[in-house]
């Protein structure tokens, strides 16, 4: 058996959760999970902030919903209740996890000065550079939370990637007293699963991979 290569697979995006406290050593060990990803230039350019208290989620979870109907606001009048209940629901399902791990992207520095000061004297600028190197900082937060899935999945619960919230971006680094320069990135709710997942197709191998 290859206990890796199952956990992977067995791995899906839960959204609804059993009622059942998260013990904070199971918390502690999926962060531990999370930091040790690799990351670009060593930056380890991420925040995690773990998040139970009730009153804090409801506060996001108002946060999102609200910026929600502030951008379909335009389309209002083409829209029925069912979609805009339904898209509300999508949007904030992580409210009733009994845990949800907000994560957030902090800055990273190309290790090399010389090369830096090289691409700036040819007109690239902060983002330009990152762009240039396939944004490792973004990667770096893909690769440890892509640790932290795999870490919940050993220890029996589910969580989902969540990146809709991030229309409240702002508002969610205000609820959490986040750095001003800090990123946030997703929304992660955790806990035991309510139902199975259904099987999810995969594409084939030889669609994705090649060797020469």
């Amino acid at each position: 058996m290859n206990r890796f290569l199952d956990l992977a697979a067995e791995r899906r995006s839960i959204r609804k959760f059993q009622d059942r406290d998260v013990p904070d050593e199971d918390i502690k060990y999926f962060i531990e999970a999370a930091v040790r990803a690799p990351s670009g230039c060593n930056s380890q350019c991420w925040k995690f902030v773990a998040i139970k208290d009730r009153e804090i989620i409801k506060r996001i979870e108002t946060a999102v919903i609200e910026e929600l109907d502030k951008i379909l606001e335009i389309k209002r009048s083409q829209l029925s209740e069912d979609y805009l209940n339904s898209k509300r629901k999508a949007v904030s399902f992580f409210a009733k996890a009994p845990l949800v791990i907000a994560v957030f992207m902090t800055k990273a520095e190309f290790y090399d000065k010389t090369m830096v000061l090289a691409l700036k004297e040819r007109g690239l600028d902060d983002k330009g550079i990152m762009d240039l190197f396939a944004n490792y900082d973004l990667l770096s937060i893909g690769a440890a939370v892509e640790n932290l899935l795999l870490a919940i999945q050993e220890k029996g619960y589910g969580a989902c990637w969540m990146n809709e919230p991030a229309i409240a971006a702002e508002r969610i680094k205000e609820i959490l007293e986040m750095d001003k320069d800090d990123r946030f990135i997703s929304l992660i709710p955790v806990g035991v699963p309510a139902y199975t997942p259904r099987d999810k197709k995969m594409k084939e191998l030889s669609e994705v991979f090649k060797m020469l």
